[in-house]
């Protein structure tokens, strides 16, 4: 299978040259040329999965608002090739104190925050399989270290003993400017820990280059910035991963989003 994290950018007018409308060719030639199996998605607004749904004519998704649980706020979407996989079972929790409660926020989170989830059983094999996708809080760093424990424990609850692929924008990054790596080290372990998680980075079986920033603000200096990844893509020891890769993806001045998509080829061996 093909994993792809995304963060595509809400659709904000004041983007310019690189608003949404610019990027939807961008993004629909990308996606229909690298045929993902499973895409989990930030930043999506309601409007953007209309024009998702309509670009991605072999997918479907799940995901709802985070603000309501319908259609206000930001989707953190599961794309998914319908030819391949029948959905089986999805619903989505809040990064909160109360996380079945639509719109919570706890910690000291700036913003509402979900996960969403999917369970899927591949058409041809009958393998079953989870998928979990989120976007973590930009600012909060309370927030950001009880995520990553809370979606730990979650994703045991829900998924138990089943193979399982986690994607997302988690807003951590290895050195902290003045956390150093506080945050990056209470996500790994937690994952790990509690759900068997692993980056899929550092248990590639082809060689990995560093991504350096994953996220790049449509700086059109982006090539000389120095930093580490936000992006990250997850799997248990079900999952064998053949490769890893960031694809940046930029036309001229015309950035396909604000972060790189992130690419994992997986193959499930149990």
């Amino acid at each position: 299978m093909k994993i792809v994290s995304f963060n595509i950018r809400y659709d904000n007018p004041e983007d310019g040259i690189n608003r949404w409308q610019a990027r939807i060719p961008i993004v629909k030639s990308y996606l229909t040329s690298e045929k993902p199996d499973i895409i989990g998605m930030q930043e999506v607004l309601h409007s953007q999965t209309l024009d998702l749904q309509e670009m991605l004519s072999d997918y479907a998704f799940v995901g709802t608002g985070r603000n309501d649980n319908k259609t206000a706020g930001e989707y953190a979407p599961i794309f998914y090739n319908k030819n391949k996989f029948k959905l089986i079972d999805h619903s989505q929790f809040w990064l909160s104190e109360t996380p079945d409660i639509p719109g919570s926020k706890s910690w000291d989170a700036s913003l509402t925050r979900i996960v969403t989830w999917a369970q899927f059983e591949d058409i041809i094999s009958g393998q079953k399989f989870y998928a979990f996708n989120t976007h973590f809080d930009h600012r909060g760093v309370e927030a950001r270290m009880k995520s990553a424990e809370l979606m730990a424990k979650k994703i045991s609850e829900i998924a138990g003993d089943a193979p399982v692929v986690a994607t997302g924008d988690f807003n951590i990054r290895k050195d902290h400017p003045s956390l150093g790596n506080a945050l990056y080290e209470n996500l790994i372990k937690s994952f790990k820990e509690f759900s068997s998680l692993e980056n899929s980075a550092y248990i590639s079986k082809s060689p990995v280059a560093e991504p350096g920033l994953t996220s790049t603000g449509f700086r059109p200096d982006w090539e000389s910035k120095e930093g580490y990844a936000i992006d990250y893509i997850f799997v248990n020891d079900y999952f064998e991963v053949e490769s890893h890769q960031v694809d940046k993806v930029v036309e001229g001045d015309l950035f396909i989003s604000d972060h790189w998509p992130i690419v994992a080829k997986v193959k499930l061996i149990k």
